[in-house]
């Protein structure tokens, strides 16, 4: 279910005169309705779980967005993902303040807890072995194959865009691509590069 500012934020990535400039659009490495697709429902998810209400975190979701699209220099932001999360988790927290539902005496860190738990020590040394091996495996991917993921996966690039950038095909970047995932999900099967 789309609200009608939902609706808004999705019409605003396609045009000017929303609050965002035409060469702010333009130069964007990302679609605002892309990633409102994305994220959309995991953030809602995250704000209802802190806010305990669907309308006030649907509220909150769409505002999170609204201040993407009005950022002066989208280009800073390299990750729009944590971007989005720290914005609508800044929001639910003012939301939060305003509407007292916590106690006064919760310091600032406790709220953050609240928000991020920290990980339990098993699952960061069972991340750090996972991070550890994923980069031996890719020491190991061609050259081609590397480039080919680091594009499309990393600097969220179009399959079209990553072959413009490679200078090849875009057969060629799904086919390097397609290589270097098969490695490196062989990899995390195996529990080792």
């Amino acid at each position: 279910m789309e609200s009608s500012v939902a609706k808004e934020v999705l019409a605003a990535g396609g045009r000017t005169g929303a609050g965002v400039p035409g060469d702010v659009q333009a130069s964007r490495a990302f679609s605002p309705e892309t990633l409102y697709r994305r994220y959309r429902q995991e953030l809602l998810a995250h704000l209802q779980g802190i806010v305990r209400d669907a309308e006030i975190a649907e509220d909150l979701l769409q505002e999170s967005f609204v201040r993407l699209l009005r950022l002066p220099d989208a280009e800073a932001v390299r990750q729009p993902r944590p971007f989005l999360y720290r914005v609508a988790s800044n929001l639910a927290l003012d939301h939060l303040r305003r509407c007292r539902r916590l106690p006064e005496h919760e310091s600032e860190a406790a709220l953050m807890e609240l928000i991020s738990p920290a990980p339990e020590p098993w699952d960061e040394l069972v991340q750090e072995r996972q991070r550890s091996a994923l980069g031996e495996t890719l020491g190991r991917l061609s050259p081609r194959a590397r480039e080919a993921l680091v594009l499309v996966r990393y600097r969220e690039m179009t399959g079209r865009e990553a072959a413009r950038e490679m200078g090849i095909s875009q057969t060629m970047v799904e086919k390097h691509l397609g290589r270097a995932l098969r490695q490196c999900r062989e990899m995390l099967v195996a529990g080792k590069p």
